[in-house]
């Protein structure tokens, strides 16, 4: 049998000591060295430079952008539609009118050191507003009716207003309360002072009236009146 013999890997000049042979896998080993420096000397360009990158991923950063840029709108709407509807939700209960939730006096330091003063029952109306009216008409169950609903409405300006559609919700429940009074006064005379003392009684400080003032400045718009009855109670289920 013939021996054969093992081929010869090529020889080159100059190569790795005389005589010298070229390995393959001296040849990979080379390449590897080079692609390395290359890597260490940053000869390859980032992927963020090259074209293709940038036709892909703008699209998406400019969605992203705009996500972030809509996300104070979108809660903001949010915001309105709940407060909006719970101005027209909140309504005078005969509880209130009959008194049957009277908060204790509030303490004179603090009745007056916010803009929205206290509310400790909850039912909408400040505290010393509704304690005053108590005072004053102990006997008239429908004059209590008719300024508890309006000093109701009026303290929203205090409490619930920070945009256009926030002050007409609060106007056009307003406006039920004022013609609740009207529709019980019997005069002008007599509507003008229950009128009056109301928002006297709301808007009795510095503070709240400049509160009131800024809102209608800012954000009043055109809107429209609210059909229906005017008085949350109707003062014919009340005695007196």
């Amino acid at each position: 049998m013939k021996e054969q013999i093992a081929p010869r890997w090529g020889k080159r000049k100059g190569g790795e000591g005389a005589g010298g042979t070229i390995h393959p896998m001296g040849i990979f080993r080379k390449n590897a060295e080079n692609q390395g420096e290359s890597l260490i000397s940053g000869k390859l360009r980032p992927i963020y430079r090259r074209w293709w990158f940038w036709v892909l991923a703008t699209p998406l950063i400019l969605f992203i952008a705009l996500v972030i840029y809509r996300i104070p709108a979108v809660a903001e709407k949010e915001r309105t539609e709940q407060v909006v509807a719970q101005i027209h939700a909140q309504k005078l209960t005969i509880e209130d009118v009959n008194g049957e939730h009277l908060p204790p006096p509030p303490d004179p330091a603090q009745v007056d050191a916010t803009v929205e003063g206290i509310d400790a029952n909850g039912n909408g109306i400040r505290d010393d507003v509704e304690l005053a009216i108590f005072k004053k008409y102990p006997d008239s169950a429908r004059i209590r009716a008719a300024e508890l609903q309006y000093a109701m409405e009026l303290q929203k300006e205090l409490s619930s207003v920070f945009n256009s559609e926030t002050l007409v919700a609060t106007i056009q429940q307003e406006g039920r309360g004022f013609g609740c009074i009207f529709d019980g006064s019997g005069s002008d005379s007599i509507f003008d002072n229950r009128k009056t003392e109301v928002r006297s009684l709301i808007f009795n400080t510095e503070m709240r009236q400049k509160k009131s003032d800024e809102i209608f400045d800012k954000y009043m718009t055109s809107f429209k009146t609210l059909q229906g009855e005017d008085c949350d109670i109707d003062p014919s289920s009340l005695i007196n």
